[in-house]
């Protein structure tokens, strides 16, 4: 689940800034290209999650990315065709 969850912040953070997502072992030089810090914070948190369960981080910096990008969707969200 951490790594769905790291591929999609990434993927969200690097579209939010116009840049080209990269996936394996480039994924951490396309982080860094598109935001040095909250990429980091993502591969740290992600890190943190894996070697001491400890979601904090992960969370928190995801949620810092989705605040990029307007927030969150909240229950209730609905769009309209």
């Amino acid at each position: 689940m951490a790594d769905k969850i790291l591929r999609e912040a990434a993927h969200l953070l690097t579209a939010h800034h116009r840049k080209w997502n990269g996936a394996g072992k480039w994924l951490p030089r396309r982080l860094s290209a598109a935001d040095p810090e909250l990429g980091r914070r993502l591969l740290d948190g992600h890190l943190a999650l894996a070697r001491r369960a400890d979601p904090g981080p992960l969370s928190t910096s995801v949620l810092d990315v989705l605040n990029l990008a307007g927030g969150p969707l909240r229950e209730g969200y609905v769009t309209s065709r």
